[in-house]
């Protein structure tokens, strides 16, 4: 399946400061395609700036891992990611997966090789994309 490499970005302002949001344009084939029902979010803690957007060191630390992890995801078709969001201490990316476990197969042994990272994930249905049909609709609103 090809996937768009076309993107957006937005802002909007939490109680922790400036976020700045990326959201991946015309998704609708793997969205349609039912596969892809269950969102998924890894978030980075981050010690940040005095604005609470990533320092370069933490920049360059979470591109790398997380190109690495979107690369093979994407790969093996096992995830979609939609969106990111960076600021207010941390980084989000959001993916839609076939599964948690086809998620954890392939993100585990990633994990393993690079040691302690301070990220969480976490899970939940989402056959319908609603968070990202949200974030589209409000791009195409504001």
């Amino acid at each position: 399946m090809h996937l768009s490499n076309e993107w957006f970005a937005t802002t909007y302002d939490s109680d922790k400061g400036l976020v700045v949001v990326r959201g991946r344009m015309h998704l609708d084939a793997p969205r349609l395609s039912g596969l892809y029902g269950m969102r998924i979010e890894v978030q980075w803690q981050l010690k940040g700036d005095d604005k609470g957007m990533p320092t370069d060191t933490e920049t360059d630390v979470i591109d790398g891992v997380m190109n690495i992890m979107t690369d093979a995801l994407e790969r093996s078709s096992t995830a979609v990611l939609s969106a990111i969001h960076t600021g207010a201490r941390q980084v989000l990316y959001i993916f839609y997966a076939t599964t948690v476990e086809d998620f954890s197969a392939t993100v585990e042994p990633l994990l393993r090789r690079l040691g302690n990272l301070p990220i969480r994930i976490g899970a939940t249905a989402d056959a319908t994309w609603s968070d990202y049909t949200a974030l589209i609709a409000q791009q195409a609103i504001g």
